[in-house]
């Protein structure tokens, strides 16, 4: 990234267009050097079927690209997250959430007054249900980590492992979630808290009909298949992960750095807005 010297503008390497910067930001670059998410495939979905190759560096610029995705899908649903400013092969720019450098605790760090832990996860239920039923997301790593708390606001955060609700095992990791954010606040004592099965069905509406918790994964795992179905058969369950180009003011996808790299591994090329 280039930045114009006193001015909040940046321009990425072979592009005419500038990008407006926020005046705080944050640049979080995934990493090639290290396997710290050692699952990444079984996490991809069908937006990126023939984009991973064998290659460990191909993987993690499609994987930065997901999260990409995943955030701007976040945002137009009205879901509080950050920002994507720019995007550049592993290397995402984007917008700081805290102050004057001051970044926002996660949960784990939050000393909750009771009013604020209940406002958390009353927020906390109604994005999980938003990106559910309108972003058609599963966060698919929720925990206090991935969570910040800003001025009595919640954002979600880490969002490359996110799949489409139609993923083979989108309710699985959704129901994982689930179990997660149940373990937090029921040891933070708030009261009232969803168990995990009750918080599953209000955040997908579906009516799970189950006496214990091996018939609820049953129960979970007959769902998938049948929302996998419907989306091989033509469902417009996730037509939402096709829709326009991206912006360039949000994200640019990897180029090539000369001949020799393009003709080893070939380019990722601009894609839907996922």
């Amino acid at each position: 990234f280039e930045f114009a010297s006193h001015t909040h503008i940046c321009r990425l390497p072979g592009k005419d267009k500038d990008i407006p910067v926020p005046h705080e930001c944050v640049f979080k670059i995934h990493k090639t050097s290290l396997n710290e998410f050692s699952r990444r495939r079984d996490y991809m979905d069908q937006r990126y079927n023939g984009m991973v190759n064998n290659k460990t560096k191909k993987l993690i610029e499609v994987w930065a690209m997901k999260e990409v995705h995943n955030l701007n899908r976040l945002r137009r649903a009205g879901i509080m997250c950050p920002e994507v400013v720019a995007h550049r092969k592993q290397l995402l720019m984007l917008s700081f959430v805290g102050c004057n450098g001051v970044p926002a605790q996660t949960l784990k760090e939050v000393m909750f007054t009771p009013n604020q832990i209940k406002s958390a996860y009353q927020q906390l239920l109604a994005g999980m249900k938003t990106m559910f039923s309108k972003a058609k997301l599963v966060h698919a790593d929720l925990s206090g980590y991935n969570l910040l708390w800003y001025s009595g606001v919640l954002y979600f955060i880490d969002l490359s492992q996110a799949v489409l609700t139609d993923h083979p095992s989108a309710l699985t990791y959704l129901y994982r979630d689930c179990v997660n954010m149940y373990n937090y606040f029921h040891t933070r004592n708030l009261k009232n808290v969803l168990d995990p099965r009750k918080m599953f069905c209000h955040v997908t509406d579906f009516d799970v009909k189950y006496s214990d918790e091996a018939s609820f994964v049953t129960q979970i795992e007959h769902l998938q298949r049948q929302e996998v179905h419907e989306f091989k058969h033509g469902s417009s369950a996730t037509d939402y992960a096709f829709e326009t180009t991206f912006n360039e003011s949000l994200a640019i996808t990897s180029e090539s750095e000369g001949e020799e790299e393009e003709e080893e591994e070939g380019e990722l090329e601009e894609t839907p807005e996922n």
